[in-house]
């Protein structure tokens, strides 16, 4: 086994490790429920784990890579769709708030430019100024924008996780990629030199 191949195993190591981490932040810190899928990826990660313990350097065989390399994509993969589903529920409750405050923003606007218009019948009609209109138009939604934010980052949950789950993903199909050329390689029979 080549060197380049023992520091592959080693990080294959690394990722079964964040994937039982992940684990106990599903279920302490968030509470999901441990379906078949998440038990499966726990057995592939104490899997994997395991024969990474149990097994020296010089001991590695072509099988052993193989298997530690597979099970860390299936277990990685596990782990990022569920996460990609929590970042996704959360997006559509964050979506969901911000299209509400939005309409209530927009019920009081058109509230208060109601009252105004009222109080303006009464006195001599003015020429309307549609430029200061709208610059307060747009100071106002930009003040929404912005305590909206305010609200969205602190009281609600942050878009951390989204980034998280994304970057778990592309990080699984880089490792799918790299995983199915590396095995396919290695149990390509050698030409044989004439």
């Amino acid at each position: 086994m080549s060197g380049f191949r023992l520091f592959c195993f080693k990080q294959f190591f690394k990722v079964h490790v964040f994937c039982l981490l992940m684990m106990v932040i599903f279920r302490l810190f968030m509470h999901v429920q441990l379906g078949f899928m998440l038990w499966m990826a726990i057995f592939f990660s104490t899997l994997g784990s395991g024969i990474y313990l149990s097994h020296k350097p010089y001991m590695i065989t072509k099988d052993i890579y193989a298997i530690m390399a597979v099970s860390s994509c299936l277990s990685l993969s596990i782990i990022a769709q569920r996460f990609l589903w929590i970042a996704f529920r959360i997006d559509l409750m964050n979506m969901m708030y911000f299209f509400l405050a939005m309409f209530m923003f927009a019920f009081i606007a058109a509230s208060a430019m109601k009252l105004k218009r009222r109080k303006k019948k009464k006195r001599i009609k003015k020429r309307i100024n549609w430029l200061k209109r709208l610059s307060y138009i747009g100071w106002g939604f930009l003040m929404f924008l912005f305590f909206y934010q305010l609200m969205l980052s602190y009281l609600l949950r942050p878009n951390f996780l989204t980034v998280m789950a994304l970057s778990i993903s592309h990080g699984n199909l880089l490792l799918i990629m790299w995983t199915y050329v590396d095995v396919k390689q290695l149990y390509e029979p050698r030409k044989r030199r004439r």
